[in-house]
């Protein structure tokens, strides 16, 4: 079980030695992370409660977290804090209400008359306004540059919800392979990865589940990050999966690719290749050792010496957790060194010519002795006969 109490004490300390009096997250995943609240899903377009822009968690050096909330749903942050009794002020806003004179009020509260104001990295302009307007005086930071290489390092209860995940995971993979026929399309093939999503218990997607059909007489060349589109599962197509979940607060992200009918000899050589490349990534991420970008060259370094280098065209991978995707990233320009705790998407892929997307994709976490994958699907080439 996470120790949030523990957690918001190391914020405190952090808040006290750079001269943060007051920490204003909104509803997001570092709000999540700092105090146990959980974050609502996005809806597709923009929602707005009346006096939304107020509403978040405000943590002082020594007052809070007092968590302000509009009246429109605050009977399901009610039933949250009966869970997490370290937070005991529970403000609910009129409809109508001085919005911004509730946050002055809080700021005057906490802040007691000194120190700059932090605030996550997706808060409103408008609320950064108001903040500037209850405290002329005070600098408005970015809570995530300390925030941030927090995140980065998972404790033992974070690292076991993340095994979990992708433990489910990869049975959701399972269960969606004899599920394919010929004839599917990319739509229908993500639909059933996400009806297998909310079957095995996941709560949400971590992000827009992303499947590609490519090479053969079907394929559609373009972009990889082209939408899903009505492509079809035909023999001497190659299929790649890319998809994740969200449970008990934290990501997955996991990707494969498989072959309908016999893949040829090129295809064959270059999932071995891609393998190879993760397979040397994992093994180089020894704590203290290597950098995020010295992970990414390991790795396309292996694909470029086979001749593929500019079919390689993303970067190696990201730091994962609350979010999907996290700093660092492992490409080019990070040198961040790795430490144990990090934890990864290890994701090499080639895009040949002919559309077909071959890719791996891992969770694994930086150990003193290298990588330790999350996932256990295995990386043997995989044949679907229809």
């Amino acid at each position: 079980m996470i120790d949030f109490p523990s957690r918001i004490a190391s914020v405190r300390s952090e808040m006290e030695r750079r001269g943060i009096s007051v920490l204003f997250l909104p509803d997001s995943s570092s709000r999540e992370y700092v105090t146990g609240l959980r974050r609502d899903v996005g809806d597709p377009t923009e929602t707005n409660r009346p006096g939304d822009w107020v509403s978040g968690v405000y943590i002082g050096l020594t007052a809070g977290p007092i968590v302000v909330e509009p009246r429109m749903g605050s009977d399901r942050m009610e039933r949250q804090l009966e869970h997490l009794p370290w937070i005991t002020d529970l403000r609910v806003l009129g409809e109508p209400d001085d919005y911004s004179g509730v946050l002055h009020g809080i700021v005057r509260e906490l802040r007691n008359g000194s120190g700059a104001i932090a605030v996550g990295d997706r808060t409103w302009a408008k609320t950064v306004i108001d903040l500037m307007a209850a405290a002329p005086d005070a600098q408005i930071v970015n809570a995530h540059e300390f925030l941030s290489p927090m995140r980065m390092i998972k404790d033992e209860a974070e690292r076991e919800i993340m095994r979990a995940n992708a433990r489910l995971t990869d049975d959701i993979y399972e269960a969606v392979l004899p599920q394919l026929t010929l004839g599917m399309s990319e739509q229908e093939i993500a639909w059933v990865v996400e009806r297998e999503i909310h079957r095995h218990g996941g709560e949400f997607v971590s992000f827009h589940t992303g499947i590609r059909i490519g090479g053969g007489s079907a394929s559609r060349g373009g972009s990889i990050h082209d939408s899903i589109t009505d492509q079809r599962l035909e023999n001497g197509t190659v299929l790649a999966f890319d998809f994740g979940l969200i449970k008990d607060g934290y990501c997955s992200d996991f990707g494969r690719t498989v072959f309908v009918g016999d893949p040829g000899e090129e295809h064959r050589a270059v999932y071995d290749l891609v393998m190879r490349a993760q397979a040397e990534a994992i093994a180089a991420m020894r704590d203290g050792h290597i950098t995020a970008a010295g992970l990414d060259r390991v790795a396309r370094g292996v694909i470029a010496d086979a001749g593929y280098g500019p079919q390689f065209i993303h970067r190696l991978g990201h730091s994962i957790g609350k979010d999907v995707h996290e700093p660092p990233f492992l490409l080019e320009g990070d040198d961040t060194v790795l430490r144990t705790g990090m934890c990864f998407t290890i994701e090499p892929s080639v895009f040949m010519t002919d559309g077909a997307f071959i890719r791996v994709e891992d969770v694994v976490m930086v150990t003193p002795d290298g990588g330790e994958n999350f996932n256990a699907t295995g990386h043997e080439l995989r044949v679907l006969e229809f």
